[in-house]
């Protein structure tokens, strides 16, 4: 019994030091092409998160817009959170997977552009959360 304890102890610890992870890629608008890219990520990019969301491969996902300027040439962000860097580590395989089934014949495309038409993948970064707090929300 005192072992089992021990054990369980030991899990909540290790999972109370989890760090959650997060990864933000950094996207430029090519010529343009708004209606394009965000078709593109509407019915691709989100569609995957949305199953990795309910497969419990990822914890949230978002996808922001912002206007380019002079210290930032990039248009839109998009945010993949990870419970912590194991999940991150199987992101790969996880979203292969999700990819294989969910749009075997490869993405939906607006007039058959090709992402790399449309879009530029500026930078990505890869973060792991030190503090964070959320407030709920009044339904």
């Amino acid at each position: 019994m005192r072992s089992v304890l021990l054990l369980l102890f030991s899990a909540i610890t290790i999972a109370s030091h989890a760090q959650t992870v997060l990864v933000m890629d950094f996207v430029k608008i090519k010529n343009g092409k708004q209606a394009e890219a965000l078709f593109f990520y509407e019915n691709n990019w989100k569609l995957y998160r949305d199953i990795a969301l309910e497969k419990g491969f990822i914890t949230a996902y978002r996808l922001e817009k912002t206007t380019a300027d002079s210290s930032a040439s990039f248009d839109l962000v998009l945010i993949t959170e990870y419970a912590d860097s194991s999940m991150y580590r199987k992101s790969e395989d996880n979203f292969r997977a999700i990819l294989s089934t969910a749009r075997p014949n490869g993405p939906l495309l607006l007039n058959e552009l090709q992402p790399a038409d449309f879009r530029q993948n500026v930078f990505v970064k890869v973060t792991e959360t030190l503090y964070s707090r959320t407030k709920k929300r009044k339904k």
